[in-house]
């Protein structure tokens, strides 16, 4: 039984493991293709480091979304076996979340868009953060639970 829970152990920290890297990789290359958009861009040399942070933060939220749904679904591995209404109930998880960060982010002036940044009518915030978060956790969780299946399956 130890040896058991020692596995499951094993296996849950490679996912956690494997969403923060992709997720954090994905978030990475995303905040830099739209920093532009945002007030105060300066180039890749002196924006990467807020994208960073940014994407730091980004991954931390992919891997609360992650185990909430691993929680509710019974298995570290439900993205291989998820149904359309999970990937969709995701997606719109990640769109209140992203709504609710951008509001606050305006709100308190810690960052502007450009008038280049697309924008949700009604909702006032960039398409592109609200995208990021309706696609990139499904996105994640998909490549790194076949990732872990793969690793495990040829070990």
């Amino acid at each position: 039984m130890k040896r058991k829970h020692q596995s499951n152990m094993k296996r849950l920290l490679l996912v956690s493991g494997a969403v923060l890297v992709i997720g954090f990789s994905l978030n990475l290359i995303w905040e830099n293709a739209q920093a532009p958009l945002y007030q105060g861009y300066s180039g890749l040399f002196g924006h990467f480091w807020i994208c960073f942070v940014a994407s730091l933060v980004d991954a931390l939220v992919l891997l609360l979304l992650y185990t909430l749904f691993a929680v509710f679904n019974h298995s570290p591995y439900w993205p291989l076996n998820a149904k359309l209404w999970q990937y969709i109930l995701l997606s719109f998880t990640g769109g209140v979340i992203a709504v609710g960060f951008e509001k606050w982010a305006l709100a308190v002036e810690q960052w502007f868009y450009t008038d280049e940044m697309p924008m949700v009518p009604l909702l006032h915030v960039g398409w592109l953060p609200l995208l990021q978060l309706m696609i990139l956790p499904s996105l994640t969780y998909y490549i790194s639970a076949i990732t872990i299946k793969l690793r495990l399956i040829n070990k």
